[in-house]
């Protein structure tokens, strides 16, 4: 069974999944930050993400009103692919 912190109540593998996820999976496992530091800040980084997709999930009519989305224009715009150039596709005259 894996570590678990006696403050936090973390398993090890919680705390290395929430450092990489934070990008600090070095500073974790150097010592500069504990297990409970970040099992806090992957706790608030979750909970902001989940207030912000709440919010996302609102009705548009209540942030834009009925009259935005009437009055909106659809509007083209053209996209140019860029497709990379095979090698043996150049000039055959001049190899390089």
């Amino acid at each position: 069974m894996a570590n678990t912190c006696t403050d936090c109540g973390r398993k090890e593998p919680q705390i290395i999944a929430d450092a990489k996820t934070l990008g600090l999976l070095e500073e974790f496992q150097s010592g500069i930050y504990t297990c409970c530091q970040i099992s806090e800040w992957a706790d608030e980084q979750s909970r902001c993400w989940f207030e912000a997709t709440q919010l996302d999930g609102g009705r548009v009519d209540d942030l834009t009103g009925k009259a935005g989305i009437a009055e909106a224009e659809t509007v083209l715009v053209p996209v140019r692919l860029r497709r990379p150039q095979v090698p043996w596709h150049r000039n055959p005259d001049n190899p390089a």
